[in-house]
C-alpha cells in the first residue's frame, strides 16, 4: 500500500512538471511583451571577458540565481565548456581517456583475513553536448573495465551517467532537469575527487568515498524551475527523487527518497546573497541489510527542514556559503524528533595553491549508505602546483551518522599529476587512499583498507585550461 501511495504521488508531481514546462513560455513570452522595452539591462561584470566561450563561467545579470544554468562535469566542480574538446564528431566527443594499475591492501580483522587484489582498469568519458534552439541537452558517460590475468574483472568495472537538459531559459525563467547514474559491480569508490573545488566558478562537488563487497546501484533525478522576482530576488522550486539498491538476490537493500524544496533568494550586494529555503523529504527504506527494527521490514521516516541561507565573497580569492536551521523527523509511531541543520562550504586561493572545506547534513543514498537517517560529513581538500608541469593534492574526510552508534567511515588521500607531453595532453598519475569504516549493516566493508593506483591519462582540455 505504502508503495502505491508513492507511486501515485510521482506520478502526479510528473504530471503538473510536464503541464508546468509546458505553459512557461506562453506565459513567459506574455509578462516579457508587456515590460517597457526602453529600459535595458546593463550587462553583467566581466561578460565581456569570454566572448567566445559564454558557457566557461555564469555571466547572468541576476548573479548567483541562475547558477543551474550552467552544467558541470560528470563527478567534478568543473563545468562543461560547451566547446568540443579531444577528439569527436559534431556534437559527440571524447575529452579524456586512461589506464591505471590497481593495488588494493585490505588489512584482516577478529572474523576476515587480510586480502591483495591487483587489476589493471581503463576509463574513459564520452559526452553527448547538444543546442535546440535556446535549450541544451548534455549527456556524459564515464564507463571503467578491468582486467586481471588476462580476464575482465566484474569488481573494477563500473558505470557513470549523467544527464543535464536545460529546458527552458529566459531573463526570467529557468528550468532545467538532472539525472545521474552509478552501476558498480562490487562497490569500489576510486578514480573520482571525493571534493573537487573550482575557485573560479566557487563550485563544490562531493563523491561517494564509502566501499563495499556488493554491488551498487543508484539512481538521482530532480527538477528545478526558478523564477527572477527582480535583479536582485529569486525563487526556486526543485522537486527530486532518489533510489538506491545494495547486494545480492536475498540479500537486498533498497531505499528511496521523495521529496523537493523550496528556496527564496536575495542578493544584498555584488558580493552577497541571503535566502530561505524549506526542504521536505520521504525515506523508504526496505531489506535484509536495513537498520530496521525488524530485519527486512520497510520503514519510512519523514523530514521538514527550514533553514536560512547566506553566501558571501570575503575578498577576491576567498568565497563562503553556508545555510543554518532546524530539522524535524518522524519515524514509524516513535515520537517526532529535532536536531540542528547547517552546511558549510568555503574556497580559497593561495597563490598557485586553493583550500576547499565543506561540510554537509543530509541523507546518504547517493553516498553510499542506505538507511533512513541523516548524516554528516565533512571533508577538506588543498591542492597546489609544483612547477610548470607537477600538480599534487591531499585530503580527508569523515562521515558519521546523526544517530547514535550509527555507521561511520573516513579517509586520506593524496594524489600527483605530472604533465609528460603537453601538446598530447599526456599526465602521468599517482592516487594513494587510506580508509576505515566501521559497519553495522550487511553491504559495507568494515575495517582499513589501502588502495594504490597509478597510471597514464589524457586529457588535451585540461592542458588549454591551464594556459
Amino acid at each position: 500500500m505504502q508503495h502505491k501511495n508513492h507511486l501515485r504521488l510521482t506520478i502526479r508531481l510528473i504530471l503538473f512538471l510536464i503541464l508546468a514546462i509546458c505553459l512557461l513560455p506562453s506565459l513567459a513570452s506574455a509578462q516579457e511583451a508587456g515590460q517597457d522595452t526602453g529600459k535595458e539591462k546593463p550587462a553583467a561584470q566581466g561578460a565581456s571577458k569570454d566572448v567566445g566561450n559564454k558557457d566557461a563561467e555564469p555571466t547572468s545579470p541576476y548573479a548567483f540565481a541562475w547558477a543551474d544554468s550552467y552544467i558541470r562535469q560528470i563527478g567534478t566542480s568543473g563545468l562543461l565548456a560547451g566547446s568540443r574538446e579531444g577528439i569527436g564528431w559534431g556534437s559527440l566527443y571524447i575529452p579524456s581517456a586512461g589506464v591505471s594499475g590497481i593495488v588494493d591492501q585490505f588489512e584482516g580483522t577478529s572474523t576476515t583475513p587480510g586480502a591483495t587484489y591487483t587489476s589493471a582498469v581503463f576509463q574513459t568519458t564520452v559526452v553527448y553536448d547538444h543546442r535546440i534552439g535556446a535549450s541544451r541537452l548534455a549527456l556524459q558517460y564515464q564507463p571503467s573495465m578491468a582486467i586481471a590475468d588476462g580476464q575482465v574483472v566484474r569488481n573494477f568495472s563500473n558505470q557513470n551517467t549523467s544527464l543535464d537538459w536545460l529546458v527552458y531559459t529566459r531573463p526570467r525563467w529557468n528550468v532545467k532537469f538532472s539525472d545521474s547514474f552509478r552501476y558498480y559491480y562490487t562497490q569500489q569508490s576510486v578514480g573520482l575527487s571525493y571534493l573537487d573545488v573550482n575557485t573560479v566558478t566557487s563550485g563544490v562537488a562531493t563523491n561517494n568515498f564509502l566501499d563495499g563487497p556488493s554491488r551498487w546501484l543508484s539512481n538521482n533525478a530532480s527538477m528545478s524551475i526558478a523564477y527572477a522576482l527582480s535583479r536582485r530576488s529569486s525563487i526556486a522550486i526543485t522537486p527530486n527523487y532518489g533510489f538506491s539498491e545494495s547486494g545480492v538476490s536475498g540479500n537486498l537493500t533498497r531505499g528511496a527518497s521523495y521529496g523537493g524544496s523550496v528556496s527564496w533568494s536575495y542578493r544584498t550586494s555584488e558580493r552577497q546573497t541571503v535566502g530561505f529555503q524549506y526542504t521536505g523529504q520521504l525515506l523508504h527504506e526496505a531489506g535484509r541489510g536495513t537498520s530496521a527494527l525488524t530485519s527486512g521490514a520497510p520503514s519510512d521516516t519523514i523530514f521538514h527542514t527550514v533553514a536560512g541561507t547566506a553566501g558571501r565573497q570575503l575578498s577576491a580569492t576567498t568565497f563562503a556559503r553556508g545555510s543554518l536551521g532546524v530539522t524535524t523527523s518522524t519515524f514509524a509511531q516513535n515520537a517526532r524528533q529535532w536536531f540542528v541543520y547547517g552546511t558549510l562550504g568555503l574556497l580559497k586561493q593561495l597563490g598557485r595553491s586553493s583550500l576547499g572545506l565543506n561540510y554537509s547534513r543530509g541523507d546518504t543514498l547517493s553516498s553510499g549508505l542506505i538507511a533512513n537517517q541523516y548524516a554528516d560529513r565533512v571533508d577538506l581538500t588543498f591542492q597546489t602546483k609544483i612547477g610548470t608541469r607537477l600538480t599534487w593534492s591531499v585530503g580527508s574526510g569523515y562521515l558519521r551518522q546523526v544517530q547514535a552508534g550509527g555507521f561511520s567511515g573516513r579517509y586520506i588521500t593524496s594524489d600527483a599529476q605530472f604533465l609528460l607531453a603537453p601538446r598530447a595532453g599526456l599526465f602521468a598519475t599517482f592516487d594513494y587512499y587510506r580508509k576505515n569504516q566501521a559497519a553495522n549493516t550487511n553491504n559495507l566493508f568494515s575495517g582499513n583498507r589501502n588502495i594504490y593506483s597509478f597510471g597514464m591519462r589524457w586529457q588535451p582540455g585540461r592542458v588549454a585550461q591551464a594556459h
